[in-house]
């Protein structure tokens, strides 16, 4: 979806309100450009993509603090439902297409 050198391509984590809007933005022009036919098909699309990142960074978070008291640690979600199976630029999913 995005190119390589793309914030939210590379997973980098976006510093600001600012360069999160941009982020957002531009993958909003890139999907509207994509024959998607409105926002009403890329918002769900968008907003499940967020939710994915949003969530392996907590949830790495939350691994580092299992693993510094000694306690197993379980994902919230499975393959190939994660960020790194599909919406990630080296997910197995996108390796498929």
């Amino acid at each position: 979806m995005n190119g390589p050198g793309h914030p939210a391509a590379s997973g980098k984590k976006l510093p600001t309100q600012q360069s999160a809007n941009a982020a957002v933005k531009q993958i909003c022009d890139i999907m509207w450009r994509s024959n998607c036919a409105g926002a009403l098909q890329y918002v769900p699309e968008l907003t499940w993509i967020l939710f994915l990142r949003i969530l392996v960074e907590r949830e790495e978070i939350e691994a580092d603090e299992a693993r510094a008291v000694g306690a197993e640690y379980k994902p919230s979600l499975t393959a190939p439902y994660r960020w790194c199976d599909w919406a990630a630029p080296d997910g197995a999913k996108r390796a498929e297409r």
